[in-house]
């Protein structure tokens, strides 16, 4: 199976994919039959097949939640998508695929490299960039030698990408649509002794039609399944409950001045505003060693059209950054 053009740098890259040859029967074998659930997992279109039922079944509506926003040139409050808004999914792929996935991710480790992000300094008051604190990354490429390297992680990309895209398309206006065919996306893994990410907003791109057009982050961890069982439920989860740590952290979620934190439960899938939700990561421990690192593959959905990327409230941007412009974004 090949994806030609998956992959590309910095610009959004093509998520379209193509499978070569007749569908192969599978047979059992012995009197122990398996059934068609397990089978599919063998193939890759079994897989993709997979994945589409799993984003068929998935609630992903809380992230269209409305509330009364500021728009327009005077400053006046509008009813809009909450820009706060987050879907949190648990037990998405099931635990063969997951399980599958965080074995692919973890070959790839000689691969990554330090992952870099950009913050304000108020010294120099500017913006620089700088490498997150144990955290290595990598983007996942297609075409044939990004396939043989991590095919199941190619796959879940280019379904996730083409599919969640129709389904979130058809709940948001028209101004909002995502493309089904460009993602960009990066795979990361906390190694532990305290690896975070600082607070910031994906994509600071602002409203030109030249900018950075992320607009929604697919964040999956790829977990080993069942790795937080025991621990209280979401949206009542704590990062003083864990000695892990690694939690995903929403500022001003549920409501102003408030933040909920998100445990990095293997096989849970975070949906959110790329340009505007404020968040970060708390400090990551690997206390049993490599089993407990913090493995996520984050997709950035590209906008349909150009000019809809949300400029940062400037009351927002010094509440959580303080001074500068374009601090804390994530790439």
């Amino acid at each position: 199976m090949a994806f030609a053009g998956f992959g590309g740098g910095a610009s959004p890259s093509k998520a379209k994919g193509k499978s070569k040859g007749k569908k192969k029967k599978t047979k059992t074998s012995g009197g122990n039959p398996k059934s068609n659930k397990t089978l599919n997992l063998f193939t890759p279109e079994g897989r993709m097949d997979h994945i589409k039922a799993r984003i068929a079944a998935a609630d992903v509506t809380p992230v269209a939640k409305l509330a009364l926003t500021k728009g327009g040139d005077d400053g006046q409050s509008v009813l809009d998508f909450d820009p706060n808004a987050i879907a949190v999914v648990d037990n998405f792929l099931g635990k063969e695929l997951i399980t599958a996935m965080r074995a692919e991710a973890e070959s790839l480790l000689p691969n990554l490299v330090p992952s870099k992000s950009t913050r304000w300094d108020e010294e120099t008051q500017t913006v620089v960039p700088y490498e997150k604190k144990g955290v290595s990354s990598t983007q996942i490429e297609g075409g044939a030698q990004g396939y043989e390297k991590s095919p199941r992680l190619v796959e879940y990309i280019v379904t996730l990408t083409n599919h969640l895209s129709h389904k979130l398309n058809q709940i948001l206006p028209d101004a909002y649509h995502l493309s089904g065919e460009e993602q960009t996306n990066k795979l990361a893994v906390c190694l532990g002794d305290g690896s975070y990410y600082d607070k910031h907003i994906d994509n600071l791109g602002g409203t030109s039609d030249a900018g950075d057009r992320r607009k929604l982050t697919a964040l999956l961890y790829i977990q080993p399944p069942g790795s937080h069982d025991g621990q209280p439920s979401y949206p009542n989860e704590s990062v003083d409950d864990d000695p892990r740590g690694g939690y995903f952290r929403a500022y001003d979620v549920p409501e102003e001045d408030a933040v909920t934190a998100i445990a990095p439960r293997g096989d849970r899938l975070i949906l959110f505003w790329s340009d505007s939700l404020v968040h970060d990561v708390s400090p990551s421990y690997a206390p049993s060693g490599d089993a407990d690192r913090r493995w996520a593959l984050t997709i950035w959905f590209i906008a349909d059209k150009k000019g809809v990327i949300r400029a940062t409230d400037a009351a927002i941007e010094e509440k959580h950054f303080g001074s500068g412009a374009g601090i804390g974004k994530d790439k």
